[in-house]
């Protein structure tokens, strides 16, 4: 009896990853990312089919290497950093998320080299790999206040955001994760202002005094 039981939930889940790959490989966006939230929840168990799929030439393959980004499934390594010479930005930025996610050596270059990739539609500041190095803390610190001095001005901006967001993890602000307290806002817009209040459009003199403050800082802090 157990094991009629087992078989007849193996069966099931076939099935509903099945069902989720159909709908990724939809034409229609809406169910594309219904089959991506689907093989998602499935987890681990839907990797081998979607590096499958990625073989396929039809595959969207930024639907595919976001899912395995988010699933965080080591067999996908060697995927992820194909995925870093995609012609799609949003292969290489889901790409490099996903080498952060499983851990991997070349996961912050990674992020560094697609900064700019992908940019959110409605918040052209916030990028998957501005997310990604946001994430990584003071390890990516150096790195971002290099890029703080870029000619680019987007790099600038992205390089400004991520380094934002590891500001605010040290003060205990956490996007996502409700409203921060007010203390904690205060502490970190006094922090900022106290480090040359950095603005990526500001003049190259303004910017490098205030990447030279930050500089400071992280020796301070890491002392």
């Amino acid at each position: 009896m157990i094991g009629n039981i087992s078989k007849a939930k193996n069966m099931g889940d076939d099935a509903d990853l099945n069902m989720a790959l159909i709908a990724l490989s939809s034409e229609d966006v809406l169910t594309q990312n219904e089959g991506v939230a689907a093989v998602i929840r499935i987890g681990a168990t839907a990797v081998p089919q979607l590096l499958r799929l990625l073989e396929k030439e039809e595959a969207n393959r930024a639907q595919v290497v976001y899912a395995l980004s988010q699933i965080g499934d080591g067999r996908a390594a060697q995927k992820f950093k194909e995925g870093l010479r995609d012609h799609d930005e949003r292969v290489r930025a889901y790409a490099a998320q996903g080498l952060a996610r499983i851990g991997d050596p070349q996961a912050m270059a990674a992020a560094l080299q697609t900064l700019n990739d992908a940019g959110d539609e409605l918040h052209l500041d916030i990028t998957p790999s501005v997310q990604t190095l946001g994430d990584m803390g003071l390890k990516a610190v150096p790195s971002l206040l290099e890029l703080l001095t870029n000619e680019d001005v987007m790099t600038r901006l992205h390089a400004q955001r991520a380094f934002e967001l590891i500001l605010a993890r040290l003060h205990g602000v956490v996007p996502g994760r409700g409203y921060p307290s007010l203390e904690a806002e205060e502490r970190m817009r006094s922090e900022w202002s106290a480090n040359g209040n950095y603005d990526y459009s500001a003049p190259p003199s303004d910017r490098a005094v205030a990447v030279e403050k930050w500089r400071q800082w992280l020796t301070q802090i890491q002392e």
